[in-house]
């Protein structure tokens, strides 16, 4: 084999590991308004799954996430601050959670998407985050403004949960 050759195998195999590495996603959510008479707050609940096959066994997930949205004169990505929650194994390869938030009040920041990463930690204790691209601060958004929002009198979630559209967003 030359030494070219040689280099050229090297990349190859590293660059199918690396993206062996990938994992898929799915975000669902569901939303209710607090109140059927006077306006009080509506309420999102939004569903997170995470799968990757080529993570060894013992591997653990983590939801990292804010909310972004905004008033009409500013604009916000991580609200109230960013917060970790563990994501515990739903499956063989599958881990997942469930947060819920208010995203809307009256006289108060509206919410639009929840932000997130994904932080995975192997059994060895080494780490890696998953973002959907290699910026420094980038992170997956998730919008949920168009998720219908029943009005509800007991505070209960009603309806299926509906998948919202995943971008990514890059930023330095």
């Amino acid at each position: 084999m030359t030494k070219v050759s040689s280099h050229v195998l090297v990349l190859a195999l590293m660059l199918t590991s690396t993206s062996a590495l990938a994992g898929e996603q799915w975000v669902q959510a569901r939303a209710i308004l607090n109140s059927c008479g006077y306006f009080s707050n509506a309420q999102v609940e939004v569903t997170l799954s995470y799968r990757n096959q080529d993570l060894p066994w013992g591997t653990s997930v983590y939801l990292i996430y804010g909310w972004g949205g905004g008033t009409t004169t500013t604009s916000f990505d991580w609200a109230p601050q960013p917060t970790t929650v563990q994501a515990p194994a739903t499956a063989p390869y599958h881990w997942g959670t469930k947060v819920t938030s208010i995203f809307r009040a009256r006289s108060s920041t509206t919410y639009s998407s929840i932000n997130y990463v994904w932080k995975v930690v192997l059994p060895d204790g080494s780490e890696f985050y998953e973002k959907g691209n290699g910026s420094t601060y980038g992170y997956y958004a998730a919008d949920f403004t168009a998720v219908p929002v029943p009005c509800v009198n007991d505070g209960q979630f009603t309806g299926t949960p509906q998948p919202l559209a995943i971008t990514t967003v890059v930023k330095n």
